[in-house]
């Protein structure tokens, strides 16, 4: 078993575990092929990480319809809706009705304050580099990760930034190293490296800085 296989079944028993009701049946029934393949194709070799991403999320609009997005991915400033669209559910087989109330969810989505990115099945199975290119340009200009500086970056650092990216308030030294499950001294010497790339900046203290933020 590859990592990926090993990471996905591991990520998704924690979520059938932690969940009831009508998510806990999706996750079980219907979570399947395009669900799957969206991972495989465009999210794991862009992302390799299935953090802060929820399977089969539960949505409830304002006049308490209840739907759910195939993938919620919880970042600030806003999360992000990713779902894998067949041609046969979305279009072809649809009627009028299922039609409308697609541009509803869809719209509710939205006006709720989310990112939408959907993928084509056949898109994924045929052309998955055009899929792993939306998934990194979303990273970029949603979530303020420079590709550029990607391969220079450990993987400690990477998840530093991610840590950051998640974080309403400035991280400090003791957040990365819970985070990390390094020491300080570890840890100090990975945030000068972000700081010297020009990726954080110090938010708090003078001889001795305490906390950081991504830099502006």
């Amino acid at each position: 078993m590859n990592r990926y296989e090993s990471e996905y079944r591991s990520w998704l028993n924690k979520h059938i575990a932690q969940s009831t009701g009508e998510r806990l049946r999706r996750l079980k029934e219907r979570h399947g092929f395009g669900e799957k393949l969206l991972l495989e194709q465009a999210w794991w070799p862009v992302v390799q990480s299935l953090d802060d991403l929820h399977p089969e999320y539960e949505f409830v609009d304002p006049d308490g319809n209840y739907y759910f997005m195939d993938y919620a991915y919880l970042r600030l400033p806003k999360p992000t809706c990713l779902e894998s669209d067949s041609f046969s559910s979305h279009a072809r087989d649809a009627d009028r009705g299922t039609f409308s109330r697609g541009l509803d969810r869809q719209n509710e989505i939205v006006l709720a304050g989310w990112n939408i990115l959907r993928f084509s099945i056949d898109k994924l199975k045929d052309n998955p580099q055009a899929c792993q290119k939306h998934i990194r340009r979303m990273l970029q200009i949603w979530y303020g990760e420079d590709e550029s500086n990607a391969h220079e970056l450990s993987l400690y650092q990477r998840e530093i930034i991610r840590l950051a990216t998640r974080s309403a308030n400035p991280i400090t030294v003791t957040m990365v190293c819970r985070c990390l499950g390094k020491k300080k001294t570890f840890v100090r010497h990975q945030l000068i490296g972000l700081v010297e790339k020009g990726i954080i900046e110090p938010a708090s203290g003078d001889l001795r800085v305490s906390s950081y933020r991504l830099s502006k």
